[in-house]
């Protein structure tokens, strides 16, 4: 859609009445430009596309690693291109690391110890970062927590002194505890009113059940039994620096940055650190149904998918091109399929995603209470045609310009860049991973793709969780006999009548 802003020397207003003139004749003439630009935009398109042109080369800043005498591994990437740094502490505890009865334990620590340190107030720690051009952030995820900060490169030293008092001395004071508790029930309320979100919940949950990675946020329960005593003893445990490495990359200078590390986090204690347990996840046996009931829901919110390898593996370069072709890109084959040719859903997409232990396939889509049977069909039917006979040819040659593209776009920023190297330390990804990831998705073959959407799609072993009113769809899903109804909360109910 391209916007206009229209405006001649006959548009006047007076002021008195609040009346607007517009000349006629100015109208008839932007009309007619419109028009005449219509079909230019249509002339052009008929015309031969262009042809891609070369690959240009790509390099990235070089990094530089070392790891102080309390075991904190400091990764630093001098990248000059604008006047800032982004300093990321990732702490390898989260979701995984919350006892069963108190998920959320990792996120709601996150979020507390950036409300006060020893010799700082929740207020002048963010004075003094906005004072730098900057912004400070924490978060956990299903294996890490991270406190984030970036700024202007002149104020690194301050910067990193900042983070490294936020990690090391953090107060977790009783009245912000009271407050982010409350906020973050807020937040589980609003969750439950979003079907996206319980659809994935409820995937995830069937898929993983009692595997950490069932966790995909707090509750009302976990978060009532949480208190100031549960989240100072979690940041003791786990806010180590043998647990954790911090990630500079900006317009900085790596020997005087080293110096200011060490000088910041050297006096941090190395402690023992409980690693998470990981119970084997459910057999998937058969296409089991998890249906949340949610009565006058115009549309179903859809996921489908299974367990696939952990992020480490090596073959995560063709399972990534496998589902590329299938889902994860705009004119892959689901999207094409369901989308433009029979407008069942307007953004439907498949996701590769990978753990520490494990990964997951996830189809998901929102559709139209009429075409949720439907969806269910042509999902299957385009996973069988990848697990029979894979890609090659222009398919995949172009599934292959795409992600070798868009590599370098995302590792553009200083943001970027730390997202992907945190991947690599995070999840004990090659070193050089970085530098080598476009050459081995050059190198994937037909006959690996083939393989890999085998090991990728398990069609006739998934988890499909659907939320939405059975009423308006049970006809559609009668295919399918294995089917537990949950409520909003996750509970077992009765089909519903």
């Amino acid at each position: 859609m391209i916007g206009l802003n229209i405006s001649t020397t006959e548009d006047r207003v007076d002021a008195g009445n609040t009346r607007v003139w517009t000349s006629m004749s100015s109208v008839s003439t932007v009309v007619a430009s419109l028009v005449t630009f219509a079909l230019l935009v249509v002339t052009a398109s008929a015309q031969e596309r262009p042809a891609v042109g070369p690959e240009r080369p790509f390099q990235l800043a070089p990094r530089v690693e070392k790891t102080l005498p309390n075991g904190l591994r400091v990764i630093i990437t001098r990248q000059t291109a604008i006047p800032k740094v982004s300093i990321t502490l990732t702490v390898l505890s989260g979701y995984s690391s919350d006892p069963a009865n108190l998920t959320g334990l990792a996120s709601l620590t996150a979020d507390l110890i950036q409300e006060g340190t020893k010799t700082k107030s929740s207020r002048q720690i963010r004075r003094d970062v906005f004072g730098m051009g900057g912004s400070l952030s924490a978060a956990a995820s299903q294996d890490y927590s991270s406190i984030s900060v970036r700024g202007l490169s002149e104020f690194s030293t301050r910067l990193i002194d900042l983070v490294a008092d936020v990690a090391m001395n953090p107060t977790i004071p009783e009245d912000e505890v009271a407050i982010l508790t409350q906020q973050h029930l807020q937040t589980v309320s609003q969750q439950k009113a979003s079907p996206q979100f319980l659809a994935n919940q409820t995937f995830r949950k069937a898929l993983f059940g009692e595997h950490p990675y069932a966790r995909t946020s707090e509750n009302e329960a976990s978060l009532q039994a949480m208190d100031r005593a549960k989240l100072v003893a979690f940041h003791r445990d786990h806010y180590r620096p043998n647990n954790a490495f911090l990630l500079i990359v900006g317009a900085i200078d790596p020997d005087a940055t080293f110096a200011t590390v060490e000088k910041a986090f050297g006096g941090w204690l190395r402690g023992e650190v409980a690693s998470p347990t990981y119970p084997a996840p459910p057999v998937l046996a058969g296409r089991h149904v998890y249906f949340v009931q949610r009565p006058n829901s115009i549309q179903s919110s859809i996921s489908v998918g299974n367990i696939v390898v952990k992020r480490s593996d090596p073959r995560w370069y063709e399972l990534t091109l496998a589902n590329t072709v299938y889902g994860g890109a705009f004119n892959s084959r689901i999207v094409r399929n369901i989308r433009e040719e029979k407008g069942y859903t307007y953004s439907p997409q498949s996701a590769l995603t990978g753990f520490g232990n494990a990964g997951f396939y996830r189809f998901a889509a929102d559709v139209r209470n009429e075409v949720t049977g439907p969806t269910l069909f042509e999902v299957f039917k385009e996973i069988d045609k990848m697990r029979a006979d894979g890609s090659d040819g222009t398919e995949l040659q172009g599934a292959k310009a795409y992600l070798r593209g868009i590599f370098p776009i995302q590792t553009a920023t200083q943001t970027g860049l730390s997202a992907t190297l945190n991947s690599v330390y995070a999840f004990g990804l090659p070193k050089d991973y970085p530098e080598t990831f476009r050459a081995k998705i050059a190198a994937v073959t037909p006959e690996q793709v083939k393989s890999a959407s085998a090991t990728l799609f398990w069609s006739d072993n998934s988890v499909i969780a659907i939320v939405g009113d059975w009423a308006k769809v049970k006809d559609q899903l009668a295919a399918y006999r294995n089917i537990t109804f949950l409520d909003t909360d996750g509970k077992t109910i009765p089909p519903p009548q």
